[in-house]
């Protein structure tokens, strides 16, 4: 199964110059733990960042400033790390654990940005290929008994 497959295709973004605060309440209001930002004017809608709650913290502590006084740009994630919709399952998830990060954006071949994909997307993959194995081993040990 690929990364594109599973990503969630309803991304919530942000430009680096909206207001942390903004962005803060953005994510409780959309119940989730990460934007992606994205430059304003960018048609491809290339990640140039993702803002994280953790972000958020770190970012207001490191400054002692208000959440009213940052921007996002000022303590988002540089750069992330993105994976490309045609990645397996299981390569995502090695290229995720090598990072140390919990969700990425999804990309097309030219960086445009497909959907976000976190940890919580792959593990029931991951368990129904699992779940496939042990049927299959449970299968061929019955068909062996019955011929025997």
């Amino acid at each position: 199964m690929k990364v594109g497959e599973l990503c969630t295709r309803r991304v919530h973004t942000v430009e680096p110059s909206r207001a942390l605060a903004d962005a803060a309440r953005e994510m409780c209001h959309f119940h989730v733990g990460a934007l992606l930002v994205l430059e304003a004017g960018d048609e491809k809608r290339r990640p140039i960042g993702i803002l994280t709650d953790r972000d958020i913290l770190l970012g207001q502590l490191a400054r002692s400033a208000d959440l009213f006084c940052l921007t996002v740009g000022d303590v988002m994630t540089r750069n992330p790390l993105a994976v490309d919709a045609d990645m397996s399952v299981f390569s995502a998830i090695r290229t995720l654990n090598a990072k140390s990060v919990r969700r990425a954006p999804v990309v097309d071949a030219d960086g445009a940005l497909i959907g976000i994909v976190t940890l919580d997307d792959l593990l029931p993959a991951v368990c129904t290929e699992l779940a496939a194995i042990g049927s299959l081993v449970g299968s061929q040990a019955r068909h062996e008994e019955a011929a025997g």
